[in-house]
């Protein structure tokens, strides 16, 4: 239950005659005087300074006697500065108490009967009928507060409750920051027409020098010690302030108001008190107040990451029974569940570190939540005091951030590596990490990789060379990282890294050592060395699909030797194909073998542009020694191909022609003009015969 109640201390001073806004409170006899019942005037308790709030009817407020102030509440029944959303009837001190300071109050309290039969209903979600109020303009125009500590009817039982929010905190209604405890319901229900001497010793701090003990007719029920209220000066109000809605009519009259602070206060029994109060029936019955002795957290040290769940247990002065489902706050951000232990004095709860957490080097219990419809309580229906909740755990790490590995890279990335050939391989980790002792990774090849260097960085370097013990593998991988004894990977806060992320494979780094190697008593010493041979180095390609021979061998003098040839600078629009199974090759760089470069190799072009590209081929051999491991390469050579365009044809039909005109001009030559239409005509229709060659060529006179 959430409420704000009373008008700002500061808008009630504007109207004020002189009253002081701080002075110590000396109110040691409780006597009324310029008693007043107008809205908005004041009077005095042993001269201290009281506002009328109320709705001013003539049965709002009276004094039946020098001591005594009556307050009658009705259904819509509120003061100027309130809404029709509640019902009040109170007064209100004008003078501040600074925070920290010791307060005594005591005073009788007495409701009248309000049933057909005698009894006394209240069906109110919410009542007030005596509260410490806070200052809130001192925290800011925006601050809107429940009252630090205030005695409530709760249906037909007395009860105190008590708010604070840690400095800092933010106290508003409905802040996170706020925290509500209920210190004390009476199991038994309120005696209409009889008198309750209340005594209150508080101290309204929101640090651990607060404090807040309750005596009903000289019986303590209440003993907290912890935060109180919201480090603001606060002030009394007496009377009645519900909400709106319920349809009793409540008469409560409040006597012998005495209010001390100071020295004065502790022990301040105040006046009246039990020997001027009538005799009463049926008393409340001393009641033991259930309350959190101990917090314990599982595990209580060491730093906890995602995913870790931390049991945290609150013990208990006695069993108590829970209903609904209360849960802890953490000064990590997150909550701890209820789980288990109503019936008995030990409540457990869990937490489980997300991610969203926040880190802390030592976790805390910052207050205990009960949403609607939970409670802890004892046997007797008594409401526990959870002050003690509030724990801090040294040594209990939050660290949501858990180190890991990220990626892993090799260097070379690719190629085939043989033996001593150096690999480097690199661990990347989402943050920084420390490395002690001497990690190493396993390799799929029966290898291991060394840790060199990184730590303090977010990469760790390790180092492996091939073997000739190494197993062949098309693709070299990390299958697991080794920790060997005093070895670790941690973080700055001491988390061990997840090291899973590490196992990766890297395609196309082939490891290769050789095969034993013989045990021959005269291993071959030949060199791999192979030879390499190119008939023209400069060759003419009919381009649009002409073809040429590229005229090139390759051979070796080893026994054992394995050779290949690699071409580079192959045009785009160039193939070469090999005679040994008609294979065509394509690209900027192709290799092929010694059987495919000796079944002879053609290259053919494919192109159908209008220039005359010339490509330079570069070709390299390199020979192996499949037992030695020996490899040795040949100095490359270059062959120069230029795709000149075609030979434009000549037609059957063109060619004719132009040998007429030819014969013709012959004709005119030796004839001085004169032309013999009939012989140029037969030659020209001589069609595939040779008449047309010889008239052309026989002088003609």
């Amino acid at each position: 239950m959430m409420h704000g109640n009373g008008i700002p201390f500061s808008q009630r001073q504007r109207g004020a005659t002189a009253v002081a806004r701080w002075r110590p409170e000396l109110d040691t006899t409780g006597t009324i005087a310029s008693f007043s019942s107008t809205p908005k005037t004041r009077f005095t308790i042993g001269g201290d300074s009281y506002e009328v709030q109320g709705a001013g009817k003539s049965y709002s407020l009276s004094s039946p006697d020098a001591q005594t102030l009556q307050f009658e509440l009705q259904p819509g029944d509120y003061a100027w500065f309130d809404t029709s959303s509640v019902d009040r009837d109170e007064i209100a001190a004008d003078q501040l108490i600074q925070p920290g300071t010791p307060i005594g109050i005591d005073y009788q309290f007495m409701v009248q009967p309000n049933g057909s039969d005698g009894s006394f209903t209240n069906t109110a979600s919410w009542f007030v009928a005596g509260e410490m109020h806070n200052d809130d303009l001192a925290l800011g125009s925006t601050v809107h507060t429940s009252p630090p500590f205030a005695m409530q009817l709760d249906g037909n039982h007395l009860q105190l409750v008590a708010r604070y929010a840690l400095p800092g905190g933010n106290p508003s209604n409905g802040s996170p920051d706020l925290h509500m405890l209920t210190l004390w319901t009476d199991p038994n229900p309120i005696v209409p027409g009889q008198y309750y001497d209340i005594n209150i010793q508080a101290n309204v701090s929101n640090t651990s020098a607060g404090y807040l003990d309750l005596s009903i007719n000289g019986t303590k029920v209440v003993n907290y010690s912890g935060p109180l209220g919201y480090g603001a000066p606060t002030y009394w109000e007496e009377g009645l302030y519900r909400n709106a809605g319920p349809t009793q009519t409540v008469t409560a009259d409040f006597r012998n108001l005495t209010l001390v602070t100071g020295s004065m206060a502790s022990g301040w029994t105040g006046v009246g008190g039990s020997s001027t109060t009538p005799p009463v029936t049926t008393p409340p019955t001393p009641v033991t107040t259930p309350a959190v002795t101990q917090a314990t957290a599982s595990p209580a040290t060491g730093t906890e990451v995602v995913g870790n769940t931390i049991t945290l247990a609150l013990g208990f002065n006695e069993a108590v029974t829970v209903t609904g489902t209360p849960t802890l706050s953490l000064n990590d951000g997150n909550t701890a569940t209820y789980v288990s232990g109503s019936g008995t004095g030990t409540l457990t709860f869990k937490t489980t570190v997300a991610s969203t957490d926040t880190s802390t080097s030592a976790l805390a219990i910052t207050g205990v939540n009960l949403p609607s419809g939970a409670s802890i309580k004892d046997a007797s229906g008594v409401a526990a005091n959870l002050s003690a909740a509030l724990t801090t755990f040294a040594g209990l790490q939050i660290d949501p951030t858990q180190p890991a590995v990220t990626q892993a890279t090799a260097s070379p990335g690719t190629g085939l590596e043989l033996v001593g050939s150096p690999i480097t391989l690199t661990l990347g980790f989402n943050e920084a990490v420390t490395v002690a002792g001497a990690p190493t990774l396993a390799l799929n090849d029966g290898d291991t990789a060394t840790y060199v260097s990184g730590s303090g960085t977010g990469a760790l370097t390790f180092k492996t060379t091939v073997a000739s013990t190494d197993t062949s593998t098309s693709a070299l991988a990390i299958t697991g990282v080794n920790l060997p004894s005093g070895a670790s990977i941690k973080d700055a806060s001491g988390v061990a890294a997840n090291l899973a992320g590490a196992v990766t494979t890297f395609s196309g780094l082939q490891i290769d050592p050789p095969p034993s190697p013989p045990t021959s008593p005269n291993p071959p010493t030949t060199s791999p060395l192979p030879l390499l041979t190119i008939t023209d180095n400069t060759l003419t390609v009919t381009k649009g699909g002409g073809t040429v021979g590229l005229g090139t061998n390759v051979s070796t003098n080893d026994p054992n030797g394995v050779v290949t040839v690699n071409i580079k600078g192959l045009p785009k629009y160039e193939t070469i194909t090999d005679q040994l199974d008609g294979r065509t090759f394509s690209g900027k760089s192709i290799t092929l073998t010694e059987a495919e470069v000796d079944s002879g190799l053609t290259l053919q072009s494919n192109y159908h542009g209008n220039g005359t590209p010339v490509a330079t081929l570069t070709l390299t051999a390199t020979g192996k020694d499949s037992v030695t491991g020996t490899v040795a390469t040949s100095a490359s050579q270059t062959i120069t191909v230029t795709d000149p365009a075609p030979a434009t044809a000549t037609s059957p039909a063109s060619t004719l022609a132009n040998q007429g005109f030819a014969l013709l001009n012959q004709h005119l030559a030796g004839n001085t003009g004169h032309l013999d239409h009939g012989q140029i005509v037969a030659a020209v229709s001589n069609g595939e015969g040779l008449v047309h060659d010889g008239v052309l060529t026989r002088p003609q006179h």
